[in-house]
């Protein structure tokens, strides 16, 4: 399977899914609350077409979770090279639109 997202975006996804189930809260609602297309945290969190949260979505998350936008980071980084990663993926992209 080819990866799609950082390490980083990973870890910001599952922070957020971690929240939101703790709070008993269905994608699709907060998806709405955010003021997002329905789906948008259901496909961010299956990690579908590149999806992934910004930070002002992240800012809008924080609101609504009740936490922190700082609970959605790792306590210190990552140990991997994101910014490779994303080159990576970038360019695996590149070649797969030329197919």
């Amino acid at each position: 399977m080819n990866k799609t997202h950082t390490t980083i975006e990973i870890y910001i996804i599952e922070a957020v899914k971690k929240r939101r189930e703790e709070l008993g809260i269905n994608p699709n609602k907060l998806s709405l609350e955010i003021g997002l297309v329905r789906d948008f945290v259901r496909k961010t969190e299956a990690y579908t077409l590149g999806y992934k949260y910004n930070s002002n979505h992240l800012n809008e998350l924080a609101k609504i979770l009740d936490c922190s936008i700082a609970d959605f980071y790792p306590p210190r980084y990552v140990e991997e090279n994101c910014i490779e990663e994303y080159h990576e993926i970038r360019e695996r992209r590149r070649q797969e639109l030329k197919k």
